[in-house]
């Protein structure tokens, strides 16, 4: 009768702990899951005892979570669009001004009725004609972020993909450019077009940043890295130039950010 008693009890105990300690355990499980990369949804408690109230704690938390979420999404959004204002405005200045110095010389030759040559003034009509092309291609640059395509993901080889690439800078006049792999086939499912462009940017990039009177070294190198989630493929461009310097480091992936005199300094791409 005593062991049975016993192991009664036991059964009871280890029921009701279990029971009990239930609560606590969904807590802690909806804790570890908390961050701000995706969506938190409330727990649903209907006592308002103890585990009531702590339940009702953890739902504020999430609520204000929730909150200053969306409050730091808008504000990296804001902040974007004031740098992409910035960087329009400062590409648009440029050709501007030699476009209104170029005006202001026109107006004070008719000021002054001046007798204009035709090479004078074809050199002033062709000047403005630069400018306003360097304006169109800035405005088709912005454009064709605002209608970037939907990608068209195929199963590509990238392995293939980095050596034609590779191939078409192999005689370049800027440096000198090798790629590596293990020999073998990695299959990706990526835009074909849109990942091409991305690491002809990078190459091309890496190509113009040599320090002047020094040669420049790109080297392209495709691995397969094992996690525990699986197989990744890891392709490294590093070039012996100058880097990047430390202020503009986190700037880098803002859209158009760019440090050179052209280009828009966007990449994007969906793999």
């Amino acid at each position: 009768i005593f062991t049975s008693v016993i192991i009664v009890f036991s059964l009871l105990s280890v029921s009701a702990a279990h029971r009990l300690t239930l609560p606590l355990r969904i807590i802690a499980r909806s804790l570890r899951k908390t961050s701000l990369s995706h969506r938190n949804e409330p727990l649903l408690w209907k006592s308002n005892d103890e585990m009531g109230v702590m339940v009702k704690g953890y739902n504020q938390m999430v609520a204000n979570l929730e909150a200053s979420k969306q409050a730091l999404e808008k504000s990296q959004k804001e902040s974007a669009w004031r740098e992409i204002a910035l960087q329009v405005a400062h590409e648009i200045k440029n050709p501007l001004t030699p476009i209104k110095l170029t005006l202001q010389q026109m107006e004070q030759w008719l000021k002054l009725d001046e007798v204009v040559n035709k090479e004078r003034s074809a050199n002033a009509v062709k000047n403005l004609l630069e400018q306003v092309d360097i304006l169109n291609n800035i405005a088709s640059s912005f454009g064709t972020f605002a209608r970037m395509p939907t990608p068209v993901m195929t199963r590509i080889n990238l392995e293939t993909l980095l050596k034609g690439v590779v191939a078409l800078y192999e005689k370049n006049m800027l440096g000198d450019v090798s790629f590596s792999s293990m020999g073998q086939a990695v299959w990706v499912s990526a835009d074909e077009q849109l990942l091409t462009r991305v690491f002809s940017n990078l190459i091309l990039n890496a190509l113009q940043a040599g320090r002047e009177g020094e040669a420049i070294h790109v080297d392209v190198e495709l691995n397969i890295v094992d996690q525990i989630k699986g197989k990744f493929a890891v392709v490294k461009v590093k070039d012996n130039g100058q880097g990047i310097p430390k202020e503009v480091r986190d700037r880098i992936f803002t859209p158009y950010f760019t440090t050179k005199k052209s280009g828009s300094g966007f990449i994007k791409v969906c793999i």
